[in-house]
């Protein structure tokens, strides 16, 4: 890529500089050329009405004596018709064009072969009455050369130039410095404030911004914020963690030293260590989707989550069907929608008899999730108890085999991505349904 042109990309500051001076420049160019077609229409006229009125002096001072015969004083008023090549010539045309008089300033100019382009001219034909009632028919005719009207628009041209050029060049600088100046004060105060929050001056970014910038600042706060609360929440879970594991630790150190270590005992502080580990590690990823997280389409994932789930499922004699709509999507992470549609697989498996299904619907607002399973279901009145961490509504560890945590941990995700989550009973497989519903995703365009 050229220097001129990379840099042109790279700064603003000379983008918006060959806007303005490009746009100042067309605008004097416009300028200049409708003043000097105004300039040149006006002066035109100008000359034309002077004709004219020349015109009606010489019909008054001339005498018609007969067909051919015209008189005309040898004193004009019109010093220049009485020089020689003056550039202002007049003449009387009687029939036929013969010319029966002409002025001084014509002698030796031949006005034959006069054009548009060499003359400006106004001809006024009359029908002059003689004695005795007969008629002539005659034509007054003033010529006019076009060098002093086009020395005169030369003239014009010249200084017009001249003004507009300087006027166009001030301006230019004027709009320069302008634009470093106070047009882009907000983007240098941008820059400096974000140095100061990095040094940690600054909590946000808070200026007085512009309407323009505001978008901008408004996203990278939103963003500061983001990652403010993601590093909290795993500095708190950290922290949650270590405090934890102090117990289960203490017990296993304490089976291990003893003459006789209780095997069972182990592995159930083994279990509870793993449990904890999970959970927090679920707890400081767990914040919502980011700001500028992109739309996962669901489909693929699901199909991947059930072949991952199939062992599983087929060790239980359970089938996992899927009904999936084309073109859903979550603005989600890819591995938070691993771990929703893995939670909720399994407590669906661990209960259902013989079939899991799992289905999606999306329209301009809405993304739903459901899973569906054909078990004993979830009894009206334990289906808020059950979302608390923890609690189970079947209490017998041979037939769920959980602790508790899977329902409390996908509603723990539904909501902290703005969804709802709803259980309620299948009305197709009668076993329980558990509906997510997330508002404001849009669902994205089906693949063509």
């Amino acid at each position: 890529m050229k220097p001129a042109l990379r840099g042109l990309r790279s700064s603003l500051t000379l983008r918006l500089g060959l806007v303005a001076a490009g746009t100042v420049l067309v605008f004097s160019l416009l300028t200049a050329w409708v003043l000097e077609a105004a300039f040149r229409e006006n002066a035109a006229d100008a000359v034309e009405t002077r004709l004219e009125a020349q015109v009606l002096l010489l019909m008054g001072l001339a005498e018609v004596i007969g067909p051919a015969d015209v008189r005309v004083p040898e004193m004009l008023p019109e010093s220049r018709l009485q020089l020689p090549g003056s550039g202002l010539y007049a003449r009387i045309l009687g029939p036929g064009d013969e010319t029966l008089w002409r002025s001084p300033s014509a002698v030796g100019v031949l006005l034959r072969d006069w054009t548009e382009e060499d003359f400006f001219s106004f001809s006024l034909p009359v029908q002059w009455e003689l004695d005795g009632g007969l008629r002539v028919g005659l034509t007054f005719q003033m010529l006019e050369d076009r060098a002093a009207f086009d020395d005169q628009v030369e003239r014009y041209r010249y200084s017009l130039w001249q003004g507009l050029g300087a006027m166009t060049l001030s301006l230019i600088v004027a709009l320069a410095l302008a634009l470093w100046f106070w047009g882009l004060r907000p983007l240098r105060h941008v820059r400096r404030d974000l140095e100061a929050l990095r040094h940690g001056n600054h909590a946000r970014l808070e200026g007085p911004y512009p309407a323009e910038v505001q978008g901008l600042t408004g996203s990278i706060n939103d963003l500061i914020e983001f990652e403010r609360a993601r590093l909290k929440r795993q500095q708190n879970a950290l922290a949650d963690l270590a405090h934890s594991l102090k117990t289960p630790i203490s017990a296993l150190r304490l089976n291990l030293e003893s003459r006789s270590p209780d095997t069972e005992d182990m592995r159930h502080q083994v279990d509870r260590l793993q449990g904890m580990v999970q959970h927090q590690l679920n707890q400081a990823q767990r914040l919502g989707p980011a700001p500028f997280q992109a739309a996962e389409p669901l489909a693929p994932i699901i199909e991947r989550t059930c072949q991952a789930l199939g062992r599983l499922a087929s060790q239980h004699g359970v089938m996992l069907n899927t009904d999936l709509a084309p073109g859903c999507a979550l603005r989600m992470e890819r591995g938070a929608i691993f771990e929703l549609l893995g939670n909720t697989l399994d407590n669906a498996l661990r209960h259902a008899t013989r079939e899991v299904r799992i289905l999606t619907r999306c329209d301009a607002d809405t993304v739903t999730v459901i899973v569906d399973d054909d078990g004993a279901g979830i009894p009206t009145g334990d289906r808020a108890r059950v979302l608390e961490r923890g609690q189970r509504a079947d209490t017998r560890d041979d037939v769920s085999g959980g602790q508790g945590l899977g329902l409390s941990i996908i509603h723990n995700l539904v909501l902290d991505h703005g969804g709802e989550l709803f259980i309620e009973q299948s009305p197709e497989l009668h076993g329980a349904r558990i509906r997510m519903v997330f508002g404001s995703l849009r669902a994205a365009e089906p693949p063509v």
